[in-house]
Formats: structure tokens, C-alpha cells, sequence
């Protein structure tokens, strides 16, 4: 985005979280995902689509107050070896154009950036007072994600995506995203943009991709009237919404670099390894011992053979 859209996503965001016209509504909306934290929604059967219907949601909120709005993501693969960076504009934690950085203190409160402590108050159950961050570690890097995109089969892929993508860069900006509050946290939904845009990517590579799995679960998803195959066409969304995630100039860069290349031929690339899934985020999601087992697995194949 633009300078000045970054800006004015922000201040729709902070309008929809504080004005009394729509708070109401985007509390129950943030709520929501809290009160199912714990249910199949962060499991195999629902996590995809569920959360592609959540994003849907909180964007049809936040466009009554500016029609233009769409939910932008951050490809933190491609920042991964300086992902907390704070410095140039177009950083994700930038305080101006961006989502504020860092926590301080012991109690890690954000004090920069239009989310600043004293500035906004998180929807919270637990009477939070403030946004917190306790940055860590680096998260997975393109060629990580390339190879997650590559997989073909399709408890793999989303395993891999789930766990070693999502689960891990929850914890890796932790303080409030490493909580069952994650989704009170502004930037959830520019790593959910991410992860659901890695589901399409993956969905684009066949027509047995496109359909895998979730046409055949015939139980609605938690808190929605819908079945996940509603949600399996970005271009056919409830609503008669159309979802396009267009590529960032860092992603075009990445694709040339990383194109037509093989599993085998990513995995041979020398570079820095990522930080592994933690036991926090194992335990905040609740990822059964056989899937961490399998997860492990994975994770191994991701990292690279070679490290720089």
C-alpha cells in the first residue's frame, strides 16, 4: 500500500474499534473468535475456512466505513530476516504508517503507533489495558512458505501451514497475538490475510487442490450458518464477495527468484533457518501430541539443508 493508504487503513481500523457507531458490533465480531478459540476453529476440519469467514466478516464491518477498505496482509516471509524492523515507512511496526512497534516493560504495553498504549484499549475479557507485543525470533522465509505451497498432499499442507506458518508467527510477535485474545490484536488480521492468501496460492496450483477435503465435511463451521465448501472460492465468497490478495513488489521479486524451481531445488538453497514452533504456541493451540509429532516431521523439511 501507499503511504497514505496505510495510514487511512489504520484510522479505519481505530474508527471501527472506538467509535459507538460500530464498536458494538466489532466487539462481538472479536469476541467471537475468543469465545471458539478453544473449538474445531484451530482445528484441521474448520481452521482454512473458518477464518477465511472471519476475515470476510471483519472486512464487511470495517467498509461501512469506507467502502474502499479491504484487509491488506503482511508477507512476513519475505521481511524474515529483519522482520521487527521499525525504521522505513513502509514497515508493518513503522508509528506512523504502520502498526506501532515493540512492547516495553515488564509489562510489554505497545507505546508507539496509533495502537499506543493511552491511545486504544484492546477488546479484551480479561480487562487488558493495553496492546502487547514481545517480539522473538525470526518466522519461516519465502522459500519456507514456497515449499509448504508445494506440497501435495493435503493433510500435509495444511498441517504445515497451520502449525509451522500460523501458529508459530503468532508467538513469534507474541504478547497479546499468543493469547486466546490473538484476534483483538489489529496486525491478526494481517497474518490471517497471509496464511489465507498461502491457502489460495496453494488452491490456484489444481483443480483437485481447489477441492480438497473441505467439500466433504458435512458439518456447519462453529458460530456460522455456513459449510466450509462455501468458503472454498476466494471469487465466489458469501455475499457474492470477490477476494483478490495481489502480490507485493518484495512477493514478485521473491516468485521470479524462487520460479519453477522443485522441492528439492528450494530445499538446496543455502540460507538462515527459521525459529522452530515453541511449546507456547503448541500449548495456547492446542496441537495434539500426534500432530506436533507430524509437525516436527515438517518443520524439518523446511529448513534448510544449508544454513547461512
Amino acid at each position: 500500500m501507499a503511504f497514505g493508504e496505510r495510514v487511512r487503513y489504520t484510522s479505519i481500523v481505530k474508527t471501527a474499534s472506538t467509535d459507538r457507531r460500530y464498536k458494538a458490533q466489532y466487539d462481538r465480531l472479536i469476541k467471537e473468535h475468543e469465545r471458539l478459540f478453544r473449538s474445531s476453529i484451530h482445528e484441521k476440519i474448520f481452521f482454512l475456512p473458518w477464518h477465511r469467514w472471519f476475515i470476510l466478516e471483519y472486512e464487511n464491518l470495517l467498509r461501512k466505513i469506507d467502502c474502499r477498505f479491504t484487509v491488506a496482509y503482511w508477507d512476513w516471509s519475505v521481511d524474515s530476516s529483519d522482520p521487527w524492523s521499525t525504521h522505513k515507512w513502509e514497515d508493518v511496526w513503522h508509528s506512523v504508517t504502520g502498526f506501532g512497534g515493540n512492547g516495553v516493560g515488564t509489562e510489554r504495553c505497545v507505546k508507539t503507533g496509533p495502537f499506543r498504549h493511552g491511545a486504544w484499549v484492546p477488546v479484551s475479557s480479561t480487562g487488558a489495558k493495553c496492546l502487547t507485543r514481545n517480539f522473538n525470533g525470526s518466522p519461516p522465509d519465502d522459500v519456507a512458505v514456497q515449499e509448504v505451497v508445494l506440497m501435495n498432499d493435503f493433510t500435509n499442507f495444511e498441517l504445515a501451514l497451520r502449525t509451522e506458518l500460523h501458529d508459530n508467527v503468532h508467538c513469534r510477535i507474541s504478547g497479546t497475538m499468543c493469547t486466546v485474545q490473538s484476534a483483538s490484536a489489529p496486525e491478526f488480521f494481517l497474518h490471517h490475510g497471509f496464511v489465507d492468501k498461502i491457502w489460495d496460492d496453494w488452491q490456484k496450483r489444481s483443480i483437485s487442490n481447489r477441492f480438497a477435503y473441505f467439500p466433504y465435511i458435512d458439518r456447519r463451521m462453529s458460530g456460522t450458518p455456513y459449510f466450509p465448501k462455501a468458503l472454498i472460492n476466494l471469487r465466489q465468497q458469501p455475499g457474492g464477495v470477490r477476494v483478490e490478495y495481489p502480490p507485493s513488489q518484495k512477493e514478485n521479486r521473491m516468485m521470479n527468484r524462487l520460479k519453477g524451481l522443485s522441492f528439492t531445488q528450494l530445499r538446496a538453497l543455502p540460507r538462515k533457518p527459521f525459529t522452530p514452533l515453541g511449546p507456547r504456541a503448541v500449548r495456547l493451540f492446542h496441537v495434539s501430541q500426534s500432530e506436533v509429532i507430524k509437525a516436527k516431521q515438517l518443520e524439518k523439511l523446511l529448513q534448510p539443508r544449508k544454513s547461512l
